[in-house]
C-alpha cells in the first residue's frame, strides 16, 4: 500500500483543502468561544446582570437563551457543509478522472489512471469527515451544556422572585 504524507494529499484535495481548513479554524473558535461563554461563572453572572437592567424579564430571558443556542447552531451548520464540501471535491475529482480517460482513449485502457484519479478525489471527503465528525460531537455537547445555563439561569432568577416576593409580603 502506497503511504501517502498530508502535504500529497492536501495537494490532491485542490482549492477546496482551503475552504475545509477555513471551516476546521472557524469550527475550533466557536469551540473556543462556547467553552469560554457557557462557563458557569462567565455565563450566570453575566446574564443576571442582563436581566436587572431588563424592563421585560421573559423577553430578555428568552432573548439570552436564544443567543446561547444560536451560538452552538454554528457548530452544527458546519459539520453539514464540510462533508458536503468533501463529496463536491469528489465529484469534481471523479469528472477530472473521466474527462482525463474521455480526452486520452489509450490512458483510458490503463486502471491505474482511473485509480489514482479517484484515489485522489476521495481525499476531500476524507477532510471533509475529518472536520465535521467533532464538530457534530462538539455541538451535541455544547448544546446540552446551554440547556444546562438556561435551566440555571431560570431557577436563579425563580430564586431571586422568591426572595424578592418574601421580602415585599413583610
Amino acid at each position: 500500500m502506497n503511504d501517502i504524507t498530508f502535504g500529497q494529499a492536501w495537494n490532491y484535495g485542490g482549492p477546496l483543502m482551503w475552504v475545509l481548513a477555513g471551516l476546521s479554524v472557524l469550527a475550533l473558535a466557536v469551540m473556543l468561544y462556547l467553552w469560554v461563554a457557557q462557563a458557569g461563572w462567565v455565563f450566570l453572572p453575566g446574564a443576571l446582570k442582563k436581566l436587572e437592567k431588563a424592563k421585560d424579564y421573559e423577553a430578555e430571558g428568552r432573548r439570552i437563551a436564544g443567543r446561547l443556542h444560536a451560538a452552538v447552531d454554528w457548530l452544527a451548520d458546519i459539520a453539514a457543509i464540510a462533508p458536503l464540501v468533501g463529496l463536491l471535491g469528489t465529484v469534481l475529482g471523479m469528472f477530472q478522472a473521466f474527462g482525463g480517460i474521455a480526452a486520452d482513449v489509450s490512458a483510458g485502457a490503463k486502471p491505474v489512471v482511473l485509480a489514482q484519479g479517484v484515489s485522489q478525489a476521495i481525499v476531500t471527503t476524507i477532510f471533509g469527515l475529518v472536520v465535521a465528525i467533532p464538530c457534530l460531537a462538539a455541538y451535541a455537547i455544547f448544546r446540552r451544556r446551554a440547556q444546562k445555563r438556561v435551566t440555571e439561569l431560570e431557577v436563579a432568577v425563580e430564586d431571586i422572585l422568591a426572595t424578592a416576593n418574601a421580602g415585599a409580603q413583610k
